[in-house]
């Protein structure tokens, strides 16, 4: 004969009318005797018995009920479940917070969620409020029995997932509220519980269907840790959190052997660079920017397999480090930082794989990189609002890829070339920012750029030309033989008709070079 085992384990046996009634009262309150929280519940319910007397009366004079008084056994078993009803659900919010507080919030707890609504009774919980207060109307409901997960893999992430919802503090568009229940991959299949978790199938595992990959992208989400939770799932191969308010400490990722991509951006990490992400050798996209992050960027950063990397809209300062030329990403950027010192020559060793590297906006300093000419799947250039000096190589000439190139708000002198304006008709290039520098004449080709507005000279030396420096600050500047020290290279790396230099002078690209511009 069928009864509540977790509540009413001691009592004798009931009428099967009894049995029904008790079981429709409490089946809110009381998990199948096949659901892992039974033995929590009975280890709650004997602590409870001990320090509330009056209900272990209850207990004691409902054990030796007369059985032919069936209604009387059924009393006694209601008042002694309102008892235990009661101070269970009264107590569960100070339970969880404290298990919170030993867990600092981050680990995940193997206990059943009490935030969810019963799957069966077909409704979401409702969203966490914005203080986090993610308990409120506790039901005690029951976390889902193994067999109503598709598999063993969902059914291990869903006490991650409630141990993590319950860290949330806030929720703006209720997306929390979907997390409930054993559709731990609805999305699979085009339904709407559990968003932002997507499944698949894993390479050792193809018959079974667990998470992939997290985007939480503009949920808005609030979190103090990640830790105990990305760190929890093992076949997941990408995590996606854009526009939340995450922060705290990345945890590490080495351990999981598919993952790939990592976005962060607009949150609020702080801190050093995250040491978990250095070793994380498989990763091909990391994007970090629009944080908080500080300080020196490590040189083992540049030698993640990455084929983008964003770190810009954040503090890191100091100089870039000479590794920069081991990246392999197709993608860097770096602006609005507090980067300094000279970029790198080691740029050259990156042109296998680089087409768009973004400087701008840091104190960068130093002669403007030869070697950037010789980057030459480079489609977009932009290291402008620096202070970088001296002419622009020649070596410029050869982005044949090139669509924009911006060196504006710089220290840069000397004559525009026109090899580097011939880009516009033999290449790909439709933007030149050069304006906020000193260059004091353009080439022939450029004069061309300038009338069609593909090249900005504004605010330069350019006599005869509109809205440039005033005369006596241009005059101050090359006056100066310190913001002249930069040698100018006429060795042009590549085959341009008209321009090939004779061998002798490409002979002299290493020797003594004369200060100033040249074509």
């Amino acid at each position: 004969m069928s009864v509540c085992r977790c509540c009413f384990h001691r009592h004798g046996p009931i009428s099967a009318w009894d049995n029904g009634i008790l079981h429709h009262l409490l089946k809110l309150s009381c998990p199948s005797t096949s659901s892992p929280v039974v033995p929590l519940l009975q280890e709650r319910e004997q602590r409870l018995l001990q320090v509330l007397p009056g209900a272990r009366q209850l207990a004691k004079m409902a054990a030796v009920a007369p059985v032919p008084a069936a209604s009387h056994a059924v009393v006694a078993a209601l008042v002694v479940l309102a008892v235990v009803k009661a101070v269970l659900c009264a107590s569960d919010h100070a339970m969880v917070d404290l298990s919170m507080a030993a867990r600092g919030g981050n680990a995940p707890s193997l206990r059943a969620s009490t935030n969810g609504t019963d799957d069966a009774a077909g409704g979401p919980a409702p969203a966490p409020e914005p203080s986090g207060a993610s308990l409120e109307g506790c039901g005690c409901e029951p976390t889902p029995a193994p067999w109503q997960f598709q598999n063993r893999k969902q059914a291990a992430l869903y006490p991650v997932i409630q141990a993590f919802k319950r860290t949330i503090t806030c929720d703006p568009f209720g997306v929390t509220a979907t997390w409930t229940g054993p559709r731990i991959c609805d999305s699979f299949t085009g339904g709407g519980m559990y968003k932002g978790f997507y499944c698949d199938y894993p390479p050792d595992a193809p018959t079974t269907l667990t998470v992939a990959s997290i985007d939480f992208n503009g949920f808005r989400l609030c979190a103090p840790s990640l830790a105990g939770f990305i760190d929890a799932f093992p076949d997941l191969a990408l995590f996606h959190a854009n526009s939340n308010n995450f922060s705290g400490d990345i945890p590490d990722l080495t351990h999981l052997p598919y993952f790939y991509e990592l976005d962060l951006s607009n949150n609020n990490f702080s801190g050093a660079f995250p040491d978990a992400v250095v070793p994380l050798g498989g990763l091909l996209f990391l994007d970090l920017r629009f944080n908080r992050y500080a300080g020196a960027v490590p040189p083992p950063v540049f030698g993640l397999t990455v084929e983008a990397l964003f770190l810009n809209n954040n503090g890191f300062s100091g100089g870039i480090p000479d590794s920069l030329g081991s990246t392999t990403a197709k993608y860097l950027v770096v602006a609005n930082n507090e980067f300094t010192g000279p970029i790198p020559r080691s740029i050259a060793n990156a042109s296998a794989t680089l087409s768009e590297a973004l400087f701008l906006n840091n104190r960068l300093s130093g002669c403007l990189p030869y070697e950037i000419g010789l980057v030459e799947g480079l489609a977009v250039w932009d290291a402008g609002d620096n202070e970088l000096t001296g002419p622009i190589p020649l070596s410029f000439g050869c982005l044949a890829d090139a669509e924009e190139i911006n060196l504006a708000g710089n220290q840069l002198y000397g004559h525009v070339p026109d090899v580097l304006c011939l880009l516009a008709k033999t290449g790909k290039l439709t933007n030149l920012s050069l304006s906020s520098n000193f260059f004091h004449s353009v080439g022939h080709h450029c004069m061309e750029l300038v009338r069609s507005r593909v090249l900005d000279v504004r605010r330069n030396c350019i006599l005869g030309f509109p809205d440039q420096r005033p005369a006596f600050e241009c005059a101050l500047f090359y006056a100066d033989p310190t913001k002249l020290h930069c040698p100018f290279v006429p060795h042009i790396p590549c085959d341009l008709p008209g321009f090939g230099p004779p061998p002798a002078t490409a002979a002299a690209a290493h020797g003594h070079r004369p200060r100033g511009g040249g074509n």
